[in-house]
């Protein structure tokens, strides 16, 4: 029961307090697509992927989303430890050991709406314009270890001993002191309750971009700049609990809720695009993306620590006809999440996905994959009902489970919808 309410506090506690940040996805096209948007023409949200397709036709664009994302990694295994007793079994310290060097457990929810302004005389004399407002909330829960109290070394009465599996599937067993033991073991260190901690974090993004794009003809093909300046408020929490087999999660939830302290700060960022449309008889629809985004290094100050939002850079590759579209992406560089593991956790995606565009609904489907995260290929999907409704999907193929209940370590859903003239 202990372990029960245990995982449902950690559940609560995502919607009160989180960090993190990645490239992201907004609107509901890509998300079908693979995560693929970077050289997407169609899109009503180059805006957020890449400001260059701002110019990439003619038309007036509107688009609208709203989203949830879950990924989780090793915590759902906490919930199946024993920590009250703990120091018995060499089988939970080997697993928590596993948990507290690699874990990770978010809540994302990415919203946005973008209008995009583009005709083929303001788009060959001007150029075309958009601005949107994005928000977002990231929610996250991590367990900060201290390295140097991770080792697993039990007590039988008066004498200690160091555990190390073999390769019989057991444990062979060391002597050891009683003072290795208090300085280093990690059945000790739950039991004192003063190393480990359960760190959670929220941090809610507002952008206000406002984008610009200007297509440059030559011979045989065209090519696109955009850039993006956005207002970004950033409201920020964060708190700890040390992990302790005598934890009051009840308590716990109280302090949490009452010492909510959030802080907010102002600063703005720049994203730079480029697309390269070729424009041959066989290749007219072939079209090339790269984007940076954030390349200032928007910065919030807050007492807790700054949260640095790093540049994230991907490239792209999109056949765009008009009945059918296939698009693929790749992030270039791994992108840091902000979370508090003892092993740094990145997010480094590739996908793609194809769009079959048909006169009253348009049908999206695609894979991804994180290969900074074991979370299986993501599958996805889309569906657009008359431009006013659109859902999209993407589930991971690897399963967790706790205490019985599975699920896939990654799952989102997004709802919206978009329409151009």
């Amino acid at each position: 029961m202990k372990r029960i309410f245990l995982f449902t506090g950690i559940v609560y506690l995502l919607t009160s307090y989180m960090e993190a940040l990645e490239f992201g996805a907004i609107g509901n096209v890509s998300a079908g697509m693979g995560g693929a948007g970077v050289a997407l023409s169609s899109s009503p949200y180059g805006l957020y992927y890449n400001p260059a397709l701002l110019s990439a036709d003619n038309k007036t664009k509107f688009g609208y989303s709203v989203g949830i994302q879950y990924r989780q990694k090793n915590i759902d295994k906490l919930v199946n430890i024993n920590l009250l007793d703990i120091a018995k079994s060499p089988q939970d310290m080997q697993n928590l050991q596993g948990i507290l060097k690699d874990n990770n457990l978010g809540l994302i929810s990415q919203n946005g709406l973008v209008f995009q302004l583009s005709s083929s005389v303001i788009r060959e004399e001007f150029g075309s314009i958009a601005v949107g407002f994005f928000g977002s909330l990231y929610a996250n829960i991590s367990l900060s270890a201290d390295p140097n109290r991770m080792a697993l070394i039990m007590q039988n009465g008066s004498n200690y001993y160091k555990v190390s599996p073999n390769a019989a599937g057991g444990y062979d067993y060391t002597v050891t002191t009683q003072a290795d033991y208090e300085a280093h073991s990690i059945a000790y260190a739950v039991q004192q309750g003063d190393a480990h901690k359960i760190i959670t974090s929220t941090f809610i993004l507002s952008e206000i971009p406002i984008g610009y794009a200007k297509t440059f003809y030559f011979k045989n093909s065209n090519l696109n700049l955009g850039v993006a300046l956005k207002y970004m408020n950033g409201i920020n929490a964060k708190q700890n609990i040390y992990l302790s087999d005598h934890m009051d999660i009840r308590n716990e939830l109280k302090q949490f809720t009452a010492s909510r302290g959030y802080e907010s700060y102002n600063t703005f960022g720049i994203d730079l695009g480029m697309m390269y449309e070729i424009d041959l008889p066989r290749f007219r629809y072939l079209t090339f993306g790269a984007v940076a985004k954030n390349v200032n290094f928007p910065t919030f100050k807050y007492s807790s620590g700054n949260i640095v939002v790093k540049p994230q850079y991907r490239v792209g590759i999109a056949y765009n006809e008009r009945y059918f579209t296939l698009a693929f992406d790749a992030d270039i560089l791994p992108n840091e999440l902000l979370n508090f593991n003892y092993k740094k956790q990145q997010s480094q995606m590739i996908g793609g996905g194809v769009k079959f565009d048909l006169k009253y609904l348009d049908l999206r489907a695609g894979v991804m994959k994180d290969i900074r995260q074991d979370e299986g290929i993501i599958i996805t999907g889309g569906i657009n009902v008359l431009g006013i409704f659109d859902i999209a999907l993407q589930s991971g193929t690897k399963i967790g489970e706790a205490r019985g209940y599975k699920m896939p370590k990654y799952f989102d859903v997004k709802i919206g919808g978009s329409f151009s003239f």
